[in-house]
């Protein structure tokens, strides 16, 4: 007898769905049913509550207007709430985000002049711990001297151990490992946020020199491929096309990778920059309720995080 390949079943009857569906309510199984916070609150009222399980949301914009930064604060904000979440970041390591994390909570976010630790203050005290002590006492030191890390990793520890970060191989990370990823954290959690930083640095297993725009429709179609054979939602940062870059106000069309990284995804949201010290999340797709809204968020930018109230939402211009 023929055998499937790993991973692929069989057809269903109607009945065996049905059998299923019920012992998961009788197991009181909700993944999948309650959409997962995110944290931002507009954003999560437009989403219907937050993360839907199976489902794709890009986070786009020009470099450094903050899409690092909501997707760490995101994850830490579900981490925080009890769940897990997972970040695999091709632009930074987790030592980096580490300290990225302790200057976040060192602050709280809805003060509007936030006076917390920087990352120059932790550079500053390991270089004088190590260089001009002679005896380094390792995080401690920082901890000693810095009272607002101490109150920042106060709150970091209540939930290091649902906050996963790794960083992404430029060659190695593919859609396998992150499936991999998938599989294991799906055995010791209820549910999962994936976070990947960013989707075009992506590699493909074996294939070095296929084009970029179907390196991305074939990166962009597995995550959410992943999405649904998990039952997770799939957080990924996504670059701007040229012309993206160059528009004003760029849109869903200004995705970086062609046709399908526009249709695939089922929530894409661009952030831009006021110039206020604010950054506009536009909803320029949404499956899961209205689009073509947007509302501002006040960047905290030395102490990496957004206020998370955000504005009030209003209507966004439709796309030409």
């Amino acid at each position: 007898m023929k055998r499937l390949p790993t991973g692929v079943t069989f057809p269903q009857t109607l009945l065996e769905v049905s059998n299923q569906f019920d012992a998961r309510i009788r197991a009181g199984n909700l993944a999948g049913y309650k959409p997962i916070p995110t944290g931002f609150h507009p954003l999560d009222e437009v989403l219907g509550g937050g993360l839907h399980a199976g489902a794709l949301t890009l986070i786009a914009g020009p470099q450094g207007v903050g899409k690092t930064i909501f997707a760490i604060q995101a994850a830490r904000n579900i981490a925080r709430g009890g769940r897990a979440a997972c970040v695999v970041c091709f632009e930074h390591d987790p030592n980096y985000l580490y300290h990225r994390l302790l200057c976040m909570e060192s602050v709280d976010p809805q003060d509007p002049h936030p006076q917390g630790v920087t990352m120059e203050d932790i550079r500053r005290v390991v270089i004088e711990s190590v260089e001009k002590e002679g005896s380094p006492s390792g995080l401690y030191a920082i901890l000693k001297k810095l009272p607002k890390a101490q109150e920042g990793w106060r709150k970091l520890v209540t939930y290091w151990e649902r906050l996963l970060i790794a960083k992404g191989h430029p060659f190695k990370t593919t859609l396998a490992v992150l499936d991999t990823y998938l599989e294991r954290l799906r055995e010791q959690h209820e549910t999962v946020v994936l976070f990947v930083d960013y989707l075009q640095k992506m590699p493909l297993f074996g294939q070095p020199d296929v084009p970029d725009e179907r390196k991305i429709a074939i990166v962009t179609e597995g995550l959410k491929n992943l999405a649904l054979a998990h039952e997770v939602p799939i957080v990924a940062i996504s670059a701007l096309d040229a012309e993206g870059l160059r528009a004003e106000k760029p849109g869903v069309q200004d995705l970086w990778g062609g046709p399908t990284i526009k249709y695939e995804p089922d929530v894409a949201v661009l952030l831009q920059p006021t110039g206020e010290g604010k950054v506009t999340f536009s909803v320029g797709k949404n499956r899961m309720g209205p689009q073509y809204v947007e509302f501002d968020h006040q960047l905290h930018g030395p102490y990496y995080c957004f206020n998370p109230q955000g504005d009030a939402l209003r209507r966004a211009e439709l796309p030409p």
